[in-house]
């Protein structure tokens, strides 16, 4: 969010008070707090804000609202963690990792864990899982992650060329996985806490055909919780699982998580406690802060790794010629944008958001963001754009804008947009908005829109998740931008080394996209302001997976 994290259309994210949905992963998080020698309240059970999910197939999934469930249901070979104020990694599903000299052959020792049914977590889980990712017949949105991360034999296999048992993925036996690179890849191992990437189940899919992934009764987890109810459009109820290879470790019994969509209903549900952590943005969020200070609850902020956008459908409409993409870019201010709709974050000139790492760099400390330095005037390429397409009078045109489903910040924010179009150019923008945000997903990655309102948090530490999904051959590459020059230079910049290098080609591929082809408009990198009442302990929002991360929490003086 890649988590797909797609950041969705403004589905008014109130628990990070962020209001765009991440996509890829991510769209995040913050520090987590570590447990220490509370009193631990007999009843662990809280209540926050939780999300529909698409899928509890985490192979079909590409939303950070799924990416936030199976973060709680399922572990993969390794987990994102924060320590000492630095994200990183730990084992996870796997208890060692080894690998050849040239990094090309990665072993994984699993531990020995189980399924909340009983059965033992296998290597051939983690080789079914990850072959079912990259099978073109499951039309996964993620089907080209495991050549992204330089997986042997993964974009042949996604495109039909080879047999699966030609995809770099191997049992060696039941506790150990082998995973055959084409070549070097600097972030395969932070890439592997990817929810896409945990272990799968062979048997259950094949017995439930199309129907695997959509009832929770069904499924069988091996993460710290299980899906123990699912209303949807009401909420989701995680339970503690005790087959959990660690679940001695895990305090919080019971998380109800409530589906909500207006951040005033959640600002009025945790301010009477009928919430125990929440967003908030606008006039809401300056009175939680005042609150906050005074002692109240606390108030956790930080930077969060993703980027919010207006996808540009580049096959439709006027929108097919470059000069009218670019003058609809660079008539947004985006700084008067954020004032009006939010009140908060910060404004994008760039695809990549700070702190991002490109091995030993920080990309956005080497590189100024690009649409800074554009100086040309939107009306004029504008009028040059039209002409080119035969138009003469820009009041016959119209475009629609995609988004999830209407609410107080969404409506603010395609209205914004609506009237910058209008008083810049005469061009109308029509408002389309969805019955719920799978349904937005679903019509965003058939490309069914002319402008969509949306973004990404990044799946791992590396501005290559970022890049790779606007590449042509990606799923995820919703508005259909096909440049060859820009697919080269993200996918030699996978390959390479040197970091130094990497930075380079990187950069001339964000010139490439929104400069020299306007294929997207970035609005905003997205700040946390997250609120919490002072009993609700250890709870981590991570960079590059769902919204919260339930396995360290517990309550303490409630």
């Amino acid at each position: 969010m890649k988590s797909k994290k797609i950041l969705a259309a403004v589905l008014t994210s109130v628990f990070l008070s962020t209001t765009v949905l991440l996509a890829g992963c991510n769209a995040k998080k913050t520090e987590t707090e570590k447990p220490v020698a509370d009193k631990i309240d007999a009843d662990q059970t809280i209540n926050i804000v939780g999300y529909d999910y698409k899928s509890l197939d985490p192979s079909v999934c590409s939303d950070a609202e799924s990416f936030t469930t199976h973060s709680n249901v399922y572990e993969g070979l390794v987990k994102e963690v924060e320590k000492n104020g630095v994200v990183g990694i730990e084992l996870a599903g796997a208890e060692k990792i080894t690998t050849n000299a040239d990094k090309t052959v990665y072993t994984f020792k699993l531990r020995d864990t189980k399924w909340s049914d009983g059965k033992a977590v296998t290597a051939q889980d983690y080789v079914f899982a990850w072959t079912r990712l990259a099978d073109p017949k499951t039309a996964a949105d993620y089907m080209m992650f495991l050549d992204e991360i330089g997986v042997k034999n993964a974009k042949e296999f996604s495109e039909g060329k080879v047999g699966a048992d030609q995809l770099g993925v191997k049992a060696v036996d039941d506790k150990t996985f082998e995973v055959t690179l084409k070549a070097p890849t600097a972030f395969f191992e932070n890439a592997c806490a990817f929810k896409a990437l945990a272990p799968g189940r062979e048997d259950l899919a094949k017995a439930q055909g199309d129907k695997y992934g959509t009832d929770f009764k069904t499924m069988a987890f091996n993460g710290p919780f299980v899906v123990a109810d699912y209303q949807k459009g009401s909420k989701v109820v995680y339970k503690k699982n005790e087959t959990y290879w660690n679940a001695k470790a895990i305090k919080l019994q019971t998380c109800n998580a409530h589906v909500i969509d207006e951040p005033a209903t959640v600002v009025k549900m945790f301010e009477s406690k009928e919430l125990d952590m929440a967003g908030a943005t606008g006039d809401d969020l300056a009175k939680l802060k005042k609150k906050a200070e005074a002692g109240e609850f606390k108030h956790i902020t930080g930077y969060d790794p993703s980027v919010s956008y207006l996808y540009l459908n580049v096959e439709k409409s006027v929108l097919k010629n470059t000069k009218v993409r670019q003058a609809l870019s660079l008539s947004v201010n985006k700084q008067q944008f954020l004032d009006v709709v939010f009140k908060r974050h910060y404004p994008a000139y760039g695809i990549v958001p700070q702190k991002m790492a490109v091995g030993t760099k920080d990309y956005r400390k080497e590189v100024a963001e690009p649409l800074k330095a554009v100086k040309e005037d939107p009306k004029k390429l504008m009028e040059e754009g039209l002409k080119e397409l035969g138009i003469t009078d820009p009041s016959k045109v119209e475009l629609t804008i995609l988004n999830g489903k209407q609410s107080s910040t969404s409506k603010a924010l395609s209205e914004y947009f609506q009237k910058t179009f209008l008083d810049t150019f005469g061009i109308k923008l029509n408002i389309k908005y969805s019955v719920d945000n799978p349904t937005y997903f679903t019509e965003r990655q058939k490309g069914n829109f002319d402008i969509c309102s949306g973004g990404w948090g990044a799946d791992y530490n590396d501005a290559n998740s970022f890049f790779a999904c606007f590449t042509s051959d990606s799923q995820n590459n919703n508005g259909k931008y096909n440049s060859p020059e820009y697919d080269k230079w993200v996918k030699d910049a996978a390959k390479e080394s040197d970091s130094a290098k990497r930075v380079e080609m990187y950069k001339k591929a964000e010139e490439q996209i929104l400069v020299k082809d306007a294929a997207l408009i970035p609005t905003h990198y997205r700040d946390i302001n997250n609120f919490r009442h002072n009993y609700l302990k250890g709870m981590y929002l991570p960079q590059f997976g769902g919204y919260f991360d339930l396995a360290n929490v517990y309550v303490s003086g409630k």
